[in-house]
């Protein structure tokens, strides 16, 4: 199933080693979208025609065009532009289609570099890098590197060009997938690397929390010189102490690949933070010269204790999306057996978006949009859990692991209700030390609706996310382990037949509503929610006001003190301005209201500041003016 998308983007130079030499570069970052920089040429072999989803690349018969990267995925704002073409055609069929560089000189030694990305790890397009020494006719190319499929990560790869040394040549980029969807290539180059330099590219055997003990550190090497790296000296650091040091021996590392590295000494970690750090000094036995890529360095944070998981499920979705409608189908019946946001093992958010355009979804808002910046969601359906695993076959056996994974705080949670007031409160207890990229978020959702005018064949929706506190970002703390707090959501929910699209009204065509409360604490940088936990209100009453078959306004309670709830029947979705006056004729408080929706509504207004007496409370909705009385008694 191809998503449908949001928007497209590409990615960024790696440094450069101070000794290698740079025959020819080409980032895309010169050129004016859609073209090819000056001197790079194109042949579009098959003359498909490009799926309309992709009308604004402006593909026509392009084979190849360039693109601001963050436009395709926000997180690769470090890519500026980037060359993409398509294998997504309608109707389906196979890609012919060709980026030619200018000629260049292939020396002795030389090899070409580039970096790639998929869009779509299910839709994986795979393509040919190719050579001609001749012309840039199709027949003129050889094919010296074929990659079946690209992965959905930025991926460095290169190939020796040293059987063209002292030829004048061309490369070639050819997409040949049939029906996938976006590949993109950037930071080409060739060069002459330096003889021996060695690169720490990762640390990847502790995770980013964990429990004490004895732990190995290894990750990845990546050999950046031009000799087979066999061995390299290496020490990795805890919290700046004293290195421990090791020759890794390799079974031999070209250039640009990479190779595991793992210390024989384990490092001993105690709960609380702690900064690991992973130096290459020397490869082959000589010392490091180029010394910007030989340190990696992790931050870890050591629970006290792991505790059971409450796992959360982050969908992005909407009522405007084909294959949103064909994925809920089932993922929604099976969200239902694991009896998510009722205070269970499983939470459930659902966002809705803005898909094909703007003003489509009612429920969309700002605060899902943050969520979707937040997580880099470049096409709907995508679904998250925990915070780190993109759902890819939607299943039980998915949210089963998603429920196995260790929690690292017990989060309690709370929802009460005066009326259409929400109250929502969570007690967390961390078994973490965290100071700086931890966030609470809290929103409320509605447990259902119904909305007969979606335009795809989902007409029920469930566990839509409306409004988070503060604005979708979440609230940041530093969590101490053991110290337990205190977080609260008070909403004046309103409710209304069918909400304006970025309000964060609740709907009704039913006279109750079910609200849910969601809590979870997040990493912001390695968006690991470190637990979740819900609390549910069902069938509550949509309204404190009851009005008869012929009114139109009306108030509760009445007389009050220092809060009241004001009912509008309106015959027509409208913007509401709300005044109230004293018996002089004075507007003592006054309110504008975002647009209302036909039906029932209600406003929230509070009334502490004015003293006792009689009041008189006018709405004005379009050209139409209603009133009633409202008493106040201190």
């Amino acid at each position: 199933m191809k998503k449908q998308l949001l928007a497209l983007a590409l990615v960024a130079s790696a440094g450069l080693t101070k000794a290698q030499t740079i025959l020819w570069s080409q980032d895309f970052n010169a050129a004016t979208p859609p073209n090819l920089p000056a001197g790079w040429m194109q042949n579009n072999v098959d003359g498909l025609t490009v799926i309309s989803s992709l009308s604004t690349y402006s593909f026509g018969t392009n084979a190849w065009v360039t693109r601001t990267a963050s436009s395709v995925d926000p997180t690769w704002t470090s890519y500026g532009r980037s060359a993409v073409s398509t294998s997504w055609y309608s109707p389906a069929g196979v890609a012919n289609d060709w980026l030619i560089s200018p000629q260049f000189t292939a020396t002795a030694g030389s090899f070409l570099k580039w970096e790639a990305v998929v869009t779509d790890a299910s839709f994986a397009d795979g393509y040919q890098v190719l050579v001609s020494n001749t012309g840039t006719a199709v027949a003129n190319f050889t094919a010296v590197s074929t990659v079946a499929a690209e992965n959905d990560t930025w991926t460095s790869r290169s190939i020796s060009l040293n059987a063209f040394a002292g030829q004048s040549i061309y490369v070639a980029f050819r997409n040949n997938s049939n029906d996938k969807d976006r590949l993109l290539v950037d930071n080409i180059q060739a060069i002459i690397p330096a003889a021996n330099d060695g690169a720490v590219t990762s640390i990847t055997s502790v995770q980013r929390y964990m429990t004490p003990g004895n732990t190995t550190i290894g990750g990845v090497f990546t050999n950046n010189g031009a000799i087979t790296a066999t061995s390299a000296v290496m020490s990795y650091s805890v919290d700046g102490g004293a290195p421990t040091t090791q020759t890794i021996s390799f079974a031999g590392v070209n250039y640009f690949n990479n190779a595991n590295y793992s210390f024989t000494a384990p490092a001993t970690l105690a709960a609380g933070p702690h900064t690991i750090q992973v130096q290459v000094t020397s490869v082959n036995g000589v010392a490091e010269t180029n010394v910007t890529n030989d340190i990696a360095t992790v931050i870890v944070y050591v629970a006290t204790q792991a505790r059971p998981r409450n796992a959360l499920i982050e969908e992005f979705t909407s009522s405007t999306c084909n294959p949103c409608a064909s994925l809920n189908a089932n993922f929604d019946p099976l969200l239902a057996t694991n009896a998510p946001n009722t205070a269970s093992v499983v939470n459930v958010i659902k966002y809705q978006m803005n898909w094909p355009g703007s003003g489509n979804d009612p429920s969309y808002n700002q605060h899902g949009f943050k969520r979707r910046s937040f997580y880099g969601v470049s096409g709907i359906p995508d679904a998250f859990a925990n915070g780190r695993t993109n759902l890819s076959a939607h299943n039980q056996a998915e949210i089963n692991a998603a429920i196995a994974e260790p929690a690292w705080a017990d989060i309690s949670a709370n929802l009460t209700a005066v009326g259409l007031n929400l109250a929502g409160t969570a007690t967390i207890t961390p078994f973490i030390t965290v100071n700086g990229p931890v966030r609470v978020y809290q929103l409320f959702l509605q447990g259902f609706y119904n909305y007969p005018a979606a335009v795809t064949s989902q007409k029920n929706y469930y566990h839509v996310a409306r409004v988070m506190n503060p604005n979708g970002a979440g609230v940041p703390v530093n969590v101490t382990a053991g110290n337990a707090f205190t977080v609260n959501f008070n909403h004046a929910a309103n409710v209304v037949a069918t909400p304006a699209q970025n309000s964060f009204n609740f709907w009704t065509n039913n006279p109750t509503v079910d609200y849910e409360y969601v809590v979870f604490l997040q990493d912001t940088v390695s968006k690991h929610v470190l637990n979740s936990a819900s609390g549910m209100l069902a069938n509550t009453s949509v309204g404190l006001v009851k009005l008869e078959k012929n009114e139109t306004i009306g108030v509760y309670p009445n007389p009050t003190n220092n809060a009241a709830t004001i009912a509008v029947k309106l015959e027509n979705a409208t913007k509401v301005n709300l005044a109230i006056f004293d018996l002089t004729g004075k507007v003592v408080y006054s309110k504008n209201e975002e647009v209302l929706g036909v039906g029932h509504n209600e406003i929230t207004i509070d009334t502490e500041k004015l003293n006792s007496g009689s009041y008189i409370v006018q709405v004005i909705a379009g050209d139409k003016k209603m009133t009633t009385k409202l008493i106040i008694t201190k």
